[in-house]
């Protein structure tokens, strides 16, 4: 299964890097937490990455680095040292997230419809996204997930394991996973509470740093209050969102459109 999703991974990777790069791709899906801990600090970093300030400690021994506290400054030094720990770690045992028996080629699916044609015309009219089949929405947000730097798995069609989308942020020395449930709702539908609560529920299962909700539409007030009482484990996004995403598609030069030709690129359910 590893080798597997290696192998996704790295057709992902490569057509990432073929993308340009407009902005902070982590912070542009995932803001900045707000810590108690300067910047820079351990405590500050553990902060980000959405695990227990004790761990990040606990990690930093292992690699050989004693004694630290959350105040503590950390160095570019002191990264390599953890980096090339956990790479050691990862290879010589890798840890199992969750335990999955369906083949898998039947769990993973590539994006491959969704095209930087499809793309532009969305960025210009994100209005067309509610002319997508629900389908075809999970695989808009994959793409956009992954073009902004995440390695994205997308779960079988068929399959009902309370998320879409498996993924992991790169850039960061844990590469925190994270679970995406999406939503492809009427603007007057709106996300309710018990999504919200669902998907906390999975992503604690599953071990997850994460768990994410994107919707092309918006969430209730309940939706919004549930996520203020969970905290940072679950973040919601809603079609404002999904419009910043798609912003920088605006400026890639693809083949000019008609109106005729905008509706003949929106995939088919």
């Amino acid at each position: 299964m590893r080798l597997a999703k290696r192998k996704l991974f790295k057709q992902l990777e490569d057509r990432h890097l073929a993308m340009p790069v407009i902005t902070d791709p982590i912070k542009s899906i995932f803001p900045e937490q707000p810590s108690i801990f300067p910047k820079n600090s351990l405590g500050f970093f553990a902060d980000q990455m959405r695990i227990p300030v004790a761990i990040l400690i606990e990690q930093f021994s292992d690699a050989g680095i004693y004694g630290l506290t959350p105040k503590y400054q950390i160095t570019d030094a002191d990264k390599s040292s953890l980096l090339s720990y956990l790479r050691a770690q990862h290879s010589a045992k890798s840890r199992r997230i969750y335990i999955d028996n369906e083949p898998i080629e039947q769990q993973l699916l590539v994006v491959q419809d969704i095209t930087i044609e499809l793309l532009t015309a969305l960025a210009k009219k994100p209005c067309l996204i509610h002319s997508l089949a629900p389908r075809k929405f999970e695989e808009l947000v994959a793409r956009l997930l992954e073009d902004n730097g995440c390695e994205v798995t997308l779960t079988k069609r068929t399959r009902d394991g309370g998320y879409d989308i498996f993924g992991r942020i790169k850039g960061t020395i844990a590469s925190p996973v994270f679970l995406a449930e999406c939503k492809r709702y009427a603007p007057s539908n709106k996300v309710g509470v018990e999504v919200v609560r669902g998907l906390y529920g999975v992503t604690e299962g599953r071990r997850a740093n994460l768990g994410l909700v994107i919707t092309s539409s918006s969430f209730t007030k309940d939706a919004h209050e549930e996520k203020l009482r969970i905290g940072d484990r679950i973040e919601l996004k809603e079609f404002d969102d999904l419009c910043a995403w798609l912003s920088r598609y605006k400026s890639i030069e693809c083949k000019q459109t008609t109106p005729s030709d905008t509706t003949r690129l929106l995939p088919k359910a």
